[in-house]
């Protein structure tokens, strides 16, 4: 009995030394093994559910994670990582009901409140955020993550000031760096919306850097202004070659694509067509990404064999596209149209067109200043392309690099597009959808013009702006550039030109 304990300890360890190392499918047979020796044993159960978490494998992570909790379901650890692993998959309700049961078994598991308000506070719900904190004050007095919401939901209410108040009292230390960023991008709205400029702007310098301090060492925004440049270089060939149209015929229209700068009013743009009875809007999902990484491999990474590709690979890829898409509709109603929303999909349309030469675009414009500035302004996660944001003059000069590829696009192909420009959204909304109903051949319907309803639903909106389209049509948001003039004195000279040529 002895030797087998030892051999356990020994397997285990080493197992969770291959977990730390990323070295999942090591870290999954050795957890599989010990259970082949100790099945009910509730540690391995929970570690091997949080392997097969990573490598993807979620339907395996759920059966073990179950088994688990029915040997032990006040099993704290196992709740836990349940949650972690619905929130992981957008399943926010199943998400909660893990983290609710915890704090049942222990009122001050500060992890699982910190969980459920950032779950309420990210699908904007906010009688359960104020219930949540409320509770949490009751076992955990002055605790600050707890302040950090409270403030964070004065905010959401517009009491300014008390927010104000609340987040310059509190003090995170260096190992609650992504909190400290959380509070000095809350605070820094705060101060926009009290119009401090000088103020704000120091809130979202200092909460930037920090933002960089947290991206990935493999980030690197370089890499993304390559690929706009590879693009314009070959595609401003095409100026003076013909480029050859294939149409690959299928059963499927060509799709429709909502592409713009980012902040540029997409989201806004998003929340008011889904609420439309015929519409699904999906958000930010790969389906271009696949494509194009389809056509590289065509191509072995080379533009120029972009003429050479034949009509059955167009279609080949078509259905790939297609397949995809439909994965994010386990019951899709074919009677709905899908439009596929990420606006720097934008720098695609060349290679989009090869493949969809009658996909129709809706391109989100806004005044260059107002959206650049709010790509400094708000929190994302890093990449190669957001890496771009974090100060405003890298911000100014994608804004205009990516401008360009796209005049250049409109120059070569005959684009079929739509052009909604976000001032005119907030100035008359119901001409403006109507407008864009029209070039989506659907009839007028009531029901987009309470948006802010679809958005209070609980669907979390994966970009900045998901706690700015729950309520109706503002215009704070038109024209914010000109509190900054100070501060982007620096950058106007690059965005002048854009401001002339969109007519702002």
């Amino acid at each position: 009995m002895n030797g087998k304990y030892l051999k356990i300890k020994e397997l285990f360890d080493l197992a969770f030394q291959h977990y730390k190392k990323n070295n999942f499918l090591s870290a999954e047979k050795l957890y599989k093994e010990i259970l082949e020796m100790n099945v009910n044993d509730v540690s391995t159960l929970n570690n091997l559910g949080n392997v097969l978490k990573e490598l993807k494998k979620y339907k395996e992570a759920i059966f073990y994670y179950e088994k688990a909790l029915k040997i032990k379901p006040q099993d704290i650890a196992t709740n836990y990582n349940f949650g972690l692993l619905y929130y992981k998959l957008d399943e926010f309700q199943k998400s909660a009901i893990f983290y609710e049961k915890i704090i049942k078994i222990d009122p001050k598991h500060i992890q699982s409140y910190n969980a459920l308000m950032d779950i309420y506070e990210k699908t904007n719900n906010h009688e359960k955020l104020k219930k949540v904190i409320v509770y949490a004050k009751t076992f955990l007095k002055n605790n600050p993550i707890i302040k950090l919401y409270e403030g964070r939901l004065l905010y959401k209410n517009e009491k300014f000031n008390e927010a104000i108040n609340n987040l310059e009292s509190l003090v995170f230390d260096v190992n609650q760096i992504k909190q400290e960023q959380f509070r000095l991008f809350t605070l820094g709205k705060c101060y926009d919306r009290t119009k401090n400029a000088e103020k704000a702007f120091d809130c979202f310098i200092k909460a930037n850097d920090i933002s960089f301090q947290l991206k990935s060492n493999n980030v690197n925004k370089n890499f993304y202004l390559k690929e706009i440049e590879n693009r314009k270089k070959f595609f401003g060939k095409l100026e003076k070659e013909k480029w050859p149209l294939l149409g690959a015929s299928d059963e499927r229209p060509d799709p429709i694509f909502m592409i713009g700068f980012p902040r540029s009013g997409t989201t806004l743009l998003d929340t008011i067509l889904r609420s439309h009875p015929s519409i699904e809007v999906i958000e930010e999902k790969s389906m271009v990404h696949q494509l194009t990484h389809s056509l590289n491999e065509l191509t072995e990474n080379n533009f120029e064999n972009l003429n050479k590709i034949e009509i059955n690979q167009i279609k080949k890829i078509r259905n790939i596209y297609f397949k995809n898409l439909d994965s994010h509709f386990p019951n899709k109603d074919n009677s709905k149209i899908c439009i596929d929303k990420f606006p720097l999909n934008i720098i695609h349309v060349g290679e989009i067109f090869r493949i969809f030469p009658k996909a129709k675009f809706i391109v989100s414009l806004r005044h260059p200043c107002d959206c650049v500035l709010s790509c400094f302004i708000q929190t994302f996660s890093i990449n190669n392309a957001m890496a771009n944001f974090l100060n405003l003059e890298d911000s100014s000069k994608l804004y205009d690099l990516v401008m360009r590829l796209w005049i250049q696009y409109m120059s070569i192909f005959p684009i079929n597009y739509y052009e909604v420009r976000y001032e005119n959204l907030v100035e008359n909304l119901e001409t403006t959808v109507r407008s864009l109903l029209k070039f989506l051949e659907l009839p007028w319907h009531e029901s987009v013009l309470k948006f802010y309803e679809t958005a209070k639903k609980g669907r979390r909106i994966k970009t900045p702006s998901y706690d700015q389209v729950t309520k109706p049509i503002y215009s704070e948001s038109t024209g914010k550039w000109k509190l900054y003039k100070k501060q982007i004195t620096n950058i106007y000279p690059i965005l002048k030109p854009w401001i002339k040529k969109f007519n702002y």
